[in-house]
């Protein structure tokens, strides 16, 4: 009661007092000078000459962008959606200023189907003025045909459907999977992970299936495999006869374990999911692998249980993926058609196209060509992807499982994978090693000697966090642990941390009087502790180790926070952005009181030594490659000291992202100590509020010092050079809270910072497509949220 009634009585002393400056601002009562007066006339003619000083910058001279795909005919169902993604991307990209001030104008060559046409409709692009780059549709055999056409001319060719070997072009760009690092990962993977030895390779009579087959046939044969345990199978198309296969099969799992490699298309894969239903093995004893060609939309549910080896997925719980969704339907509407793996490859070309031109300065092709090998865009898989010296695209090879609604969890996912690793047609290509790694998260030793737990048991609902402190640790007679805000060194620690089954995502959820009242388990109403341990500096990093991870994310808790409160925030943190690496929590030794609040200002000084000894044993000791560091509120005080420090030595730029998350510190001195700490991390971002009260609260206590998290000023959020300034204030509003934690309860602000730990794309609005630039030029100073 007594903290709500401190917070209103913060909030209507800022209140009356925003209601009196504005008032100062405009009344006449008050001896304030008055702002510049325009009659309704001229400020009517002075916006509308900016408006068309606008316009005209955005009408003259369009950069083209060209796709020949067809909306009519037998393709329409698979590069209609290709056609409609690249609208989408042009309306974004204009709607932010074009390219390079530049309005893009996207022009469609419709071909219909017709294979001549398309030759005729890249002929038609390549001769208008300003094309800076051309889609081509789905099909391979299309591609080859218009790569023709843009080589001659010199214009840059982007192919979004699957291929099956480099192209020999300069100008063309393939950003499909090569067919064999689709399926040849996934046999290997079945072979080492399911120990696979017969083989079933089931298809309709057409040239994917033949091409899949072979090379499956050719792999296997090569790895030891007999003609005998390989039954290969075709149909002709529409056949509706896969009893007697499924039979077989059946024959052949009962001798030994089975796979089915399925290049079964169009009417006749139904027959083939019933009688494999019928009279087939399960999928549970006998995987079944189904190798699509990338681009289809084909509608009919999957068989639950069976496997998909791609590229993408629209399931994908990545932020990269879930702000693509977002968007595409905003666009399309409700009823929006799925993604497709080619139409999220065409999404990756499109950024690849933007970032290279803004890099080249030109959108000129021959400007550009030569710098697409250096660029890099966030995938929607999680990792950062590029085009490599084959101009091919570098990606991932993801192995999904359907589920009962159709769609699919990745089970497994390859490293980057580059080139042609494995093709039989292309002479001192090497074998593929493929080292697929679990879809799970990376497994932290929870109990030493033990064993792994994952990091994020989702079946369980529960968090493990590694700790790092500086408070006092004092073991109850229970063996828990309790960690006091008294000072002492830096000791080490595990903590798992249970999920309530009524969570809400941005929420460190706690039991409402009504539901304490109605006995409703702690369980489904509120985060809890359910083990700590106490570990040595040696245990902490073995634990590290153990999990091989990435990445670590250090999370440096705020003023008035007990430890609980830290280990809940970032417990919410990583199960709401799906976060993968090891998480860290930095506890130091704040009193968890208002009134502490000068106190914790000196402990947060104490603690900065230790932050920095934390870093060093991350980085030198556990060996991890990237860490990333959260700071929020007085929290980067804590930092911004630590990382001032000379000793321990960290190394060269030891950080990965540093998050200054509504930081508590004056905004002149943050300004000078982030132009020294800007050079030690991969990148540096603010997030500021001009809605924040607990900020105002602390400029109050600070004698009317402007914190640097704090943007309602004058001049706005703090720009500084080397930063990053986004401005969450639109996302955080609530009149009824402090708005201080909006960084991680807003699910716009978690989805911005689960992208930029998982790709740290640089500008924000590369990442986050709906960030506006303010002020709205080619060279923004800061970004916001819209209004």
């Amino acid at each position: 009661m007594l903290v709500a009634t401190a917070t209103f009585a913060v909030k209507a002393r800022w209140f009356w007092h925003a209601r009196f400056r504005r008032l100062s601002e405009t009344s006449t009562f008050f001896p304030i000078a008055p702002l510049p007066r325009f009659s309704t006339t001229k400020l009517a003619a002075l916006v509308c000459s900016l408006c068309l000083a606008a316009s005209l910058a955005m009408a003259a001279d369009p950069v083209r962008l060209g796709a020949v795909q067809s909306s009519t005919g037998a393709y329409a169902a698979e590069e209609k959606g290709l056609t409609d993604m690249l609208r989408m991307l042009v309306s974004e990209q204009n709607s932010k200023g074009g390219l390079l001030g530049r309005k893009i104008e996207l022009v469609v060559a419709d071909p219909g189907s017709v294979a001549s046409a398309y030759v005729d409709g890249a002929v038609s692009l390549v001769a208008k003025p300003g094309i800076s780059a051309i889609f081509a549709g789905v099909r391979q055999d299309s591609c080859n045909a218009v790569g023709d056409v843009t080589e001659r001319a010199k214009v840059v060719l982007f192919c979004p459907g699957e291929n099956t070997s480099p192209s020999k072009k300069d100008w063309t760009i393939q950003l499909g999977l090569p067919k064999q690092q689709r399926v040849i990962p996934a046999i290997e993977y079945l072979r080492g992970s399911e120990g696979i030895k017969n083989w079933v390779l089931a298809s309709t009579d057409a040239a994917q299936g033949r091409e899949v087959n072979g090379l499956v046939e050719q792999y296997l044969k090569e790895k030891g495999v007999s003609a005998d345990s390989v039954l290969t199978q075709y149909k002709r198309a529409g056949s509706n006869d896969w009893t007697s296969l499924a039979i077989e099969t059946s024959k052949l799992q009962a001798a030994n374990s089975t796979a089915v490699v399925s290049t079964v298309f169009g009417d006749s894969n139904n027959a083939f999911i019933e009688a494999f239903d019928r009279l087939g093995p399960t999928p549970s004893s006998t995987p079944v692998l189904t190798v699509d060609d990338g681009g289809s939309t084909d509608t009919r549910t999957p068989a639950a249980g069976s496997l998909s080896a791609r590229s993408y997925f629209e399931s994908l719980d990545t932020a990269a993926n879930r702000d693509l969704l977002r968007r595409w339907k905003a666009y399309s509407g409700a009823d929006a058609a799925p993604i497709t793996e080619a139409m999220a490859a065409e999404a990756l070309g499109f950024s690849i196209w933007v970032t290279t031109v803004e890099l080249a300065s030109s959108p000129e092709p021959t400007q550009w060509r030569g710098s697409v090998q250096s660029v890099k865009v966030p995938g929607y898989a999680g990792l950062d992807v590029g085009i490599d010296s084959t101009n091919r695209i570098l990606q991932s090879v993801l192995l999904g499982k359907a589920q009962k609604d159709g769609t699919y969890v990745v089970e497994a996912r390859t490293p980057i994978l580059t080139g042609d690793t494995w093709n039989p047609r292309v002479s001192d290509t090497k074998d593929l090693v493929a080292k697929w790694n679990s879809g799970a998260n990376p497994c932290l030793v929870f109990d030493i000697g033990v064993g792994c737990s994952p990091t994020v048991d989702h079946e369980k609902r529960t968090v493990d966090l590694l700790i790092a402190t500086t408070r006092k640790v004092e073991t109850e007679p229970d063996t828990s642990l309790r960690f006091v805000p008294e000072r002492a060194a830096l000791t080490f620690g595990a903590t798992r941390v249970s999920v309530p089954e009524g969570h809400s995502f941005g929420q460190v959820d706690r039991r409402s009087w009504v539901q304490f009242i109605t006995l409703q388990s702690k369980s489904d109403t509120e985060f809890q502790i359910q083990e700590e341990k106490a570990l040595s500096r040696d245990e902490f990093t073995a634990a590290i180790k153990n999990a091989n991870p990435a990445d670590a994310l250090v999370y440096v808790h705020g003023f008035r926070n007990t430890f609980e409160d830290s280990a809940f925030r970032l417990a919410q943190i990583v199960w709401d952005t799906k976060y993968q690496g090891v998480p860290v929590v930095f506890s130091w030794p704040s009193r968890g009181t208002t009134a502490g609040y000068e106190t914790d200002y000196d402990s947060a000084e104490y603690s900065a030594p230790a932050f920095r000894e934390l870093l060093r044993t991350l980085k030198q000791d556990a060996h991890v490659a990237t860490v990333h560091v959260i700071a929020h509120s007085m929290g980067s005080r804590v930092v911004l000291q630590g990382l001032l420090r000379s000793e321990p030595k960290l190394g060269d730029r030891p950080l990965g992202e540093l998050i200054f998350a509504a930081p508590d510190v004056d905004r002149q001195i943050f300004a000078q100590q982030v132009e020294v700490v800007r050079s030690m991390a991969k990148g540096v971002t603010l997030y500021a509020n001009k809605n924040d009260w607990a900020l105002f609260a602390s400029k109050q206590l600070r004698s009317q010092f402007v914190r640097a998290g704090d943007s309602d000023t004058p001049d706005g959020p703090l720009v500084a050079a080397g930063v990053d300034t986004i401005d969450i204030s639109s996302v955080g509003k609530d009149f009824f809270s402090l708005n201080h934690s909006t960084f991680s309860e807003s699910m716009l602000a978690m989805e911005e910072i689960a992208s930029l730990l998982s790709a740290g794309v640089r500008p924000p609005d590369k990442r986050t497509h709906i960030l506006v630039g303010m002020p709205k030029a080619s060279s923004p100073a800061y970004w916001k949220f819209p209004d």
